[in-house]
């Protein structure tokens, strides 16, 4: 595909009101390095609420047409990603489709085989790999021998090695300084990439526990140019755990601290709870955190030995509570459908969680997510699941198709009659 200016369409299908981080990233990415001065990109944004055909008729429609189309991929945005794909495909054949991100990255080559509307996945982090693919493509190369990319050539399926993980998060083009984010006066950011834990049913750390952070200076300066911007009201960090060390949750509220004054506010920032005491929720509370997100995810042991999961009811509590006294709402997540719970355990945990009074308790089902473990032993663990997007619980050894559904209808009934409360 060597051409004179290879035409990029960038498209971020996101959640209603919110923009993708992610091709925040790879948009910076793309136009920090120097190989592409001949790669011309247009941004496209679209939300899971409208029809994927939609998506494509923006593609469509972009004059001149694009030569490459990248899009990132979650498991609530799949199908509309993967239809969208379609469309474009058959109305324009020689258009390239690039997808990335945690939906196809661990399953990449599955990915190309079902979906032939899909020349080329990129595995893991997309930063260096996606700017590799571009210049291959403005060269005339084969993408297939990049690292870190999976392409159909000919008729084949083609897995090229593997790319290490970015040592240094601080070589990888900030998105932010000098770009307009957000829609609603809100926005994403991130301090650091991995994960300490290794929940079976969780992809969030990309399978690794190896925490890589962004430098003070970096992170301080993301905070400064998204906070300042005009409107902003409010922020979400995509941090696994935004109070990882006491240390660093001290650092973060030193940052925040100014802008918090001024009205900025975080919310569903994830937290280990059991972490918590009276000390950390006064510094959530300087860094303006008005709601947490945590588990317990549930309450049943053996749920939690097959998960990976550690979980101590009374330093659980101790930490709803401080947050609670420090004016912070904790959301408390179940999910039904963990391998080993029954439907006691499920009941239990509602009851648990509406006990400690915590502001908010939300049920979900599980999803069985490509590169998990649970998505690995699913047969072992006797995990029936939808293999579609967003691959949704069916059935377990110990609840039924019948009883799942029976437990999401219960899971509303309490989490609304517990907001719908009245007095203490």
């Amino acid at each position: 595909m060597k051409t004179e200016v290879l035409k990029v369409a960038l498209v971020g299908v996101a959640t209603p009101g919110y923009r993708s981080l992610a091709l925040d990233y790879l948009e910076a990415a793309v136009a920090a390095d120097p190989r592409l001065a001949r790669v011309a990109t247009l941004r496209i944004d679209c939300d899971t609420s409208t029809d994927p055909w939609w998506t494509a008729y923006r593609v469509l429609g972009l004059d001149p047409a694009p030569d490459v189309v990248a899009m990132p991929v979650y498991c609530w945005t799949a199908r509309h990603v993967f239809e969208a794909a379609r469309v474009v495909k058959e109305a324009a054949p020689d258009t390239m489709v690039v997808l990335g991100g945690p939906e196809v990255g661990p399953v990449a080559a599955d990915v190309l085989a079902r979906h032939p509307e899909v020349d080329v996945v990129v595995r893991g982090e997309g930063e260096f790999t996606f700017p590799d693919v571009l210049c291959s493509l403005s060269r005339g190369g084969d993408v297939s021998s990049v690292p870190g990319v999976a392409a159909r050539v000919a008729d084949r399926v083609v897995v090229a090695g593997p790319r290490p993980d970015c040592a240094n998060l601080d070589d990888i083009p900030s998105p932010f300084p000098g770009r307009a984010h957000p829609t609603d006066g809100s926005a994403y950011l991130e301090t650091y990439r991995g994960c300490p834990h290794r929940c079976a049913y969780c992809f969030e750390g990309k399978g690794s526990t190896r925490i890589r952070s962004y430098s003070w200076e970096r992170i301080a300066a993301d905070i400064e140019a998204v906070a300042s911007t005009p409107g902003m009201t409010s922020v979400s960090f995509i941090d696994p755990v935004f109070n990882l060390t006491p240390e660093r949750l001290a650092r973060m509220a030193e940052i925040l601290e100014p802008h918090a004054r001024r009205g900025l506010r975080l919310h569903t920032i994830e937290v280990d709870i059991e972490r918590v005491d009276a000390a950390q929720a006064m510094l959530l509370a300087r860094c303006g955190v008005a709601s947490v997100e945590t588990g317990p995810q549930t309450v049943g042991r053996r749920a939690l030995t097959a998960c990976g999961r550690a979980f101590d009811r009374e330093r659980f509590a101790a930490g709803v509570k401080a947050c609670r006294e420090a004016g912070i709402t904790v959301e408390c997540d179940l999910i039904v459908g963990l391998p080993g719970d029954t439907i006691d355990d499920v009941v239990a945990g509602i009851e648990y969680a509406i006990g400690l009074d915590p502001g908010i308790v939300q049920l979900s089902t599980l999803h069985v997510l490509p590169g998990t473990e649970l998505w690995e032993r699913a047969d072992e663990l006797g995990l029936r699941f939808d293999p579609e997007p967003p691959h949704e619980l069916i059935a377990t050894r110990d609840i039924s198709f019948g009883d799942l559904r029976r437990l999401e209808e219960l899971g509303r009934a309490a989490a609304s009659v517990y907001r719908a409360r009245v007095g203490p």
